[in-house]
């Protein structure tokens, strides 16, 4: 178990939940409801939940790529929410992204990587 890629995971599952909101708009108060764009924010948001969440339970091989690639699937889930203006879900997963960048970051210093 790999627990120093938990926080990129439970940021990623905050995502999901926000993007779900975003997408499913149970208030109807999102501007967004029903997009496409509030779709494919779930689905990357989903993605680098389910990356992290792999990373967690050390189930993927080549892990340096497998960060490079969920550090770019949250980095353009943060843009795509910045332009639905969801800031809250844009902060959240660069906050993923840091967290993941981070966490390879203490990897490599142990000499995991």
């Amino acid at each position: 178990m790999q627990k120093q890629h938990l926080p990129a995971a439970s940021l990623g599952v905050m995502g999901v939940l926000l993007a779900l909101n975003a997408y499913a708009a149970p208030f109807g108060n999102t501007g967004v409801d029903g997009s496409i764009g509030a779709l494919l924010a779930v689905i990357g948001a989903g993605t680098a939940a389910l990356g992290a969440g792999l990373l967690v339970l050390g189930k993927l091989p080549h892990r340096l790529v497998w960060i490079a690639i969920l550090v770019m699937v949250a980095v353009l889930t943060s843009l795509a929410a910045y332009f639905l203006m969801q800031f809250v879900l844009a902060g959240v997963m660069a906050a993923a992204a840091l967290a993941l960048i981070l966490a390879s970051l203490l990897d490599f210093r142990r000499g995991a990587i």
